[in-house]
């Protein structure tokens, strides 16, 4: 069996003009000093286009200098400031550590813990929270 295929339309292929104008008018026909007139502006408008790209990229560079330099002092600080937490938790682990293989009652080891918490629980405080507010509006 065949199949039956759609009719195919021609294919229309438009050549615009460039010697005239969607208006009808000629090229041609138009002085040469409004040319120079529409040439001068347009070289005008894309010198100033130009130059607003060259602005933003030069803003844009500036920032990327700046988010560099905020990005090495993070670091940084990250890199001088990790080793010390971290040394400052391995002593507190081994001093809990030592308190608690020494204690002579249990009560000691008890303080120690409660002691821990609390530290534990007044460290979690210190810093930024989020708070969020609805508010109802009624007009």
């Amino acid at each position: 069996m065949t199949k039956n295929l759609p009719a195919q339309t021609p294919r229309v292929i438009h050549y615009v003009d460039t010697a005239t104008r969607p208006g009808g008018a000629d090229l041609t026909n138009v002085p040469p000093a409004v040319l120079a007139l529409a040439l001068a502006d347009a070289m005008g408008r894309q010198h100033r286009q130009s130059m607003q790209r060259r602005d933003q990229y030069a803003a844009w560079q500036r920032r990327q200098d700046e988010i560099r330099r905020h990005d090495r002092k993070v670091r940084r600080a990250l890199l001088i400031a990790t080793p010390a937490v971290l040394g400052g938790l391995a002593a507190g682990g081994w001093l809990l550590a030592q308190i608690t293989i020494t204690a002579i009652s249990t009560s000691t080891v008890v303080g120690a813990v409660v002691a821990v918490a609390v530290l534990v629980a007044l460290g979690g405080t210190v810093g930024r929270r989020c708070v969020t507010v609805v508010q109802h509006w009624h007009e």
